[in-house]
């Protein structure tokens, strides 16, 4: 390429427009130096560097270029070119790395470490994966000032309001009876209702709810659990924001029941009614009200309305977005959550659940008033593991639930249908065992924040009374016990001991960065440190491997950036977690580590819920790219450090190469023979690393000349080539 040509266009445009070498410089955010030697044709400007200095010039790229009849491949989706100009511009690049991929795979990717944590804590479920609509739909909590639940307001001047416990009926399902009576884990103001007392005849009374977010294509099923002491007519209404304008409404006349004279059992008063309503309009504002004109009272134990598509009651375009990112396994309850699950309450219908108090409220459920609604049961989480294509893998209540709760849990999950449990299984319609095999023995036991056994000696002797009743029922499940690992006592006390049933130990991590998003210096800095924290971690997986013995493994089921999910999150964050899972793969069969859950994908790092839709976050979009891994035989890479890159070949004899630039600024070429035919290339750079940015996603510039592929990364990016090796 003559640069003289370049260097005489770039001249003629600047001195056109009246600017000085400086000035250009400081424009495109180079050295006068840089600039200089453009003109002088020393050197060409960088590629990445193309299009704003063309911006500023006032030329199109093919204006400043067009004279050197570029030629670009048309392999679909792929941006390749036999144009010798590119050759300097790609041989100008600093970092280059020529890879020596051995096609003679190795080890297998273990699907595992693609997997996710869904943790029922903040806005994960509610506002997240939940479909459901009505906020605080249960009446949890301490009531407001005037006796109105949290969540809602009153309707009616001269109306008595007030929470009333409420306990579901004596007939409910005994094995949730028992579980809730006895474990010893009620506390205060979970089971509660809406009393409603209108004093004046004719005066419209009740509660509503502000801010639903409704479209005009959508149908909305809605519930309503009443209980009343004589005939009243409940009317139901979703109105605009200040009620002038009528959406949609429905009358229910509720009589009361009355036991009669020779019953046995306590009469359950409580009534549930249904309706659909189809409000026909878009209103991000809308107000749902349920009221009445009797002089009487009314309770109120719960309010349902959820979209007609949903997903056994989960949102649907939040279900295809977990889809989308390969999660393959999946952790659930939780996490701390699961100290506060109760399984057994499933055989309730969700209205009559008892909401779940957080043992730590603040940290668990800080968004709604310290309690979950119950929404998500074992058959609905079985059902987005099959929808999604994920191994379930569930944590026990190790805390409050005893070892025969367990076991029904593992026999309603495994056991035939003959079975107590399984027969339960199958009467909700569920024929065919779950065979769920991964189980997790509590949750970061040995902490504080946790209830139960936290000395190693006595956590081991509690979990393993419950997994020795587990087995009883399904003698191959996979146990992974927990502990504040790595840590040598626990090693040498709790892992000695469970060795022999519960091979695998629970690891977690989360890095702590000193984000600075004030100037471009200080989000310099973060990103320094950040790239850093996968080697830490590398260190601590390491130093526990060290220390375990022989045939036990790590479950390295938690790991994220700190408080992802308390902020609004940066493209920079997709970075780490690209490491991340490229250091699993390198070194997943080295530690003996198969597994791996991000913590956690709903609102909380790797996807937004929104009212309207479910977008994909940095981390959901390196995820997305990288799952494809799973499942691939690993090859040797040669002449690149660390975990730059990884490369696998798959059933369908497609080599898949993913690779990082982790340079601030400078651009990376990678260079390897061109072994097949290039089906994809893409590449998500960290371009905007503002808050709630994420990756930007273009087509891999790709250079090929002479049966070598040239790759140039621009920096802060990830990207992908796909190669078939058939030819």
């Amino acid at each position: 390429m003559r640069c003289s040509l370049v260097s005489n266009k770039i001249i003629q445009a600047r001195e056109r427009l009246g600017l000085t070498q400086q000035q250009l410089a400081e424009k495109l955010c180079v050295t006068n130096k840089a600039v200089s030697k453009w003109e002088c044709g020393v050197t060409l400007p960088d590629i990445s560097l193309l299009v704003p200095l063309c911006r500023v010039l006032g030329l199109t790229v093919q204006e400043l270029l067009d004279e050197y009849d570029g030629k670009f491949g048309n392999t679909p989706g792929c941006q390749t070119t036999e144009d010798p100009a590119q050759d300097t511009l790609f041989a100008a690049q600093q970092h280059s790395h020529y890879l020596y991929i051995d096609l003679k795979t190795t080890s297998t990717v273990s699907p595992h470490l693609f997997g996710h944590n869904l943790e029922h804590t903040r806005a994960s479920i509610m506002d997240g994966l939940s479909a459901q609509m009505i906020r605080n739909r249960k009446f949890a909590g301490a009531a407001a000032r005037n006796g109105v639940a949290l969540d809602w307001e009153g309707i009616g001047e001269c109306v008595y309001f007030a929470n009333e416990h409420r306990l579901p009926g004596s007939n409910a399902n005994e094995a949730y009876v028992c579980h809730y009576a006895h474990n010893g884990m009620w506390r205060r103001n979970e089971c509660q209702s809406q009393m409603i007392q209108n004093p004046i005849p004719n005066q419209v009374s009740g509660i509503r709810q502000k801010d639903l977010f409704l479209q005009k294509d959508r149908s909305y099923p809605f519930a309503v659990v009443v209980k009343v002491q004589q005939p009243l007519d409940v009317r139901v209404a979703l109105t605009n924001a200040d009620g002038t304008q009528i959406y949609a409404e429905t009358v229910f006349p509720v009589q009361p029941v009355l036991a009669k004279e020779d019953a046995q059992e306590e009469v359950d008063e409580w009534q549930r009614f249904e309706t659909i309503l189809t409000p026909g309009v878009d209103d991000a504002h809308a107000v749902i009200s349920i009221t009445y004109t009797e002089q009487a009272q009314l309770l109120i134990g719960a309010v349902s309305m959820m979209p007609d598509n949903h997903f056994h009651t989960m949102r649907r375009d939040t279900v295809e977005k977990l889809k989308e990112i390969g999660v393959r396994l999946l952790r659930w309850p939780g996490g701390n959550f699961a100290g506060e699950y109760r399984w057994q309450d499933m055989f309730l219908h969700p209205d009559r659940r008892a909401p779940m108090e957080g043992y730590m409220e603040n940290e668990t459920q800080p968004f709604t008033h310290g309690y979950d609604m119950h929404e998500i049961d074992t058959d609905d989480f079985i059902a987005l593991c099959r929808e999604i294509g994920a191994e379930p893998f569930l944590t026990i209540n190790a805390a409050w639930d005893s070892p025969e709760v367990c076991a029904a849990w593992v026999e309603y999950c495994n056991g035939p249908a003959e079975s107590k449990y399984g027969r339960l299984r199958a009467q909700r319609g569920h024929q065919e065992p779950y065979n769920v095999k991964w189980w997790s023995l509590g949750n970061e036991m040995g902490y504080g924040h946790m209830e139960g056994a936290n000395t190693p000696d006595g956590y081991a002797s509690l979990v393993e009374t419950h997994a020795r009743a587990m087995l009883k029922v399904t003698p191959d499940l996979k146990f992974v016990s927990s502990g504040p690992y790595p840590n040598q006592e626990w090693v040498d006390v709790s892992i000695k001991k469970l060795a022999p049933i519960a091979p695998y130990v629970s690891l977690h991590t989360y890095n702590s960065v000193h984000w600075d998003f004030t100037s471009p210096e200080g989000m310099e800095r973060c990103y320094n440190e950040m790239i850093r924290m996968p080697i830490h971690n590398l260190g601590i997986l390491r130093r526990l491997h060290d220390m375990l013995p022989e045939k036990t493994f790590i479950s390295y089921d938690e790991w994220n950036l700190w408080k992802t999910w308390c902020r609004n999150p940066s493209s920079m964050e997709g970075i780490f977690t690209a490491q991340m899972l490229h250091m699993f793969m390198h070194e997943s069969e080295k530690q003996r580590m198969p597994m791996a859950c991000y913590f956690e994908p709903v609102n909380e790092g790797a996807m937004q819920v929104h009212p309207d839709h479910t977008e994909l976050t940095a981390t959901g979009q390196a995820f997305a790219l990288l799952s494809r891994h799973a499942g691939g035989k690993l090859c040797t890479v040669d002449g690149v450090e660390d975990f730059e890159v990884v490369a696998t070949i798959d059933d369908h004899h497609v080599l898949t190469l993913t690779m990082l630039n982790l340079n601030w600024q400078e651009e990376t070429t990678y260079s390897l023979n061109k072994c097949g035919t290039i089906l994809e290339n893409k590449v998500l750079q960290a371009e905007n690393l503002l808050p709630g940015t994420p990756f930007t996603e273009n087509p891999l510039m790709i250079h090929v000349k002479d049966d070598i592929i040239k790759a140039k990364l621009p920096p802060r990016s990830v990207a992908c080539i796909s190669i078939s090796l058939v030819e």
